[in-house]
């Protein structure tokens, strides 16, 4: 994986054989925080023709509402215009920050066609991307 954002709240990179973007996050997310790895990581994506996102949540509390409006309303709308086909989570076993996640998903197919699915661990997610990737 090629890194492009390591800080305290995640890990982001790409990986250009699987066209994923790997998102690591970490804790309790400030919009701030989210809305920069938004800014940076959809314009890679257009250009690097990623169409899979991995969002790891293993580490990650729960999803503020101001967080939750911007990802579901903006940020993954704009990951489809960017070209993002299929977003593979794997959820926090935190009931709280689950359900949060599994709510925040619900909203976003209002507003996106992009396919979200979730997994229960990171090998999981990665075999569904390889196999979404030899569809193709």
């Amino acid at each position: 994986m090629e890194v492009v954002i390591n800080e305290g709240y995640g890990k982001f990179g790409y990986d250009t054989e699987l066209k994923a973007m790997f998102h690591y996050w970490k804790g309790f997310l400030l919009l701030e925080e989210v809305k920069h790895v938004a800014e940076t990581t959809n314009p890679l994506m257009k250009e690097l023709g990623l169409v899979n996102v991995v969002a790891d949540h293993t580490e990650m509390e729960l999803f503020s509402d101001d967080v939750v409006s911007y990802i579901s309303s903006t940020w993954i709308p704009e990951q489809e215009k960017a070209g993002v086909k299929n977003i593979f989570v794997v959820l926090s076993e935190e009931t709280f920050a689950k359900f949060s996640a599994e709510d925040m998903h619900e909203q976003a197919k209002a507003t996106s066609l992009i396919e979200i699915s979730h997994f229960g661990n990171i090998n999981d997610a990665i075999a569904a991307v390889k196999s979404k990737n030899a569809a193709i």
